[in-house]
């Protein structure tokens, strides 16, 4: 189940939340939930007080109408994609995937998927996928507004 719902385990081989202190009843995936003896063998009063926080959860995702994504997810220069797939297999929510295009086999992003991390900005040799706002160009633009030159 772990590996369905592309979620992680704690050695003990219990699923494991995504911050204990700040997210308790979240996973590291978006919209799934934790509690009760799923997250390690707990006291009934625990179990319960757990499942509240998980179902109010629940409710706050289901009570909005639409979903907003972060600002800061990948992209690709289609122009420069060689269809090597070496971005699918860096990332680990399944954000990216292999289009059919009339110029051939391109990679997409679906931005609800992605959560920005990079990591296929470092697998991609063709440097085709990037992440938004935070672009080579940008970088150094920060650098250099943070650095002013000395005289």
């Amino acid at each position: 189940m772990a590996r369905l719902f592309k979620v992680a385990l704690n050695t003990d081989g219990f699923f494991q939340e995504a911050h204990v202190k700040l997210r308790p009843v979240d996973f590291g995936a978006d919209g799934i939930f934790l509690c009760g003896l799923a997250h390690y063998p707990k006291h009934i009063t625990e179990t319960i007080s757990q499942a509240y926080g998980a179902a109010g959860r629940t409710v706050n995702l289901l009570s909005r109408n639409s979903v907003t994504a972060s600002g800061a997810v990948c992209d690709v220069t289609r122009s420069n994609c060689v269809a090597c797939a070496a971005c699918i297999t860096a990332c680990n929510y399944g954000a990216i995937e292999l289009v059919d295009t009339p110029f051939g086999k391109e990679a997409t992003v679906n931005p609800a998927l992605c959560k920005g991390d990079g990591l296929c900005n470092t697998k991609c040799p063709t440097g085709a996928i990037y992440l938004k706002h935070y672009t080579n160009e940008e970088i150094w633009s920060q650098i250099d507004a943070a650095t002013p030159e000395l005289d």
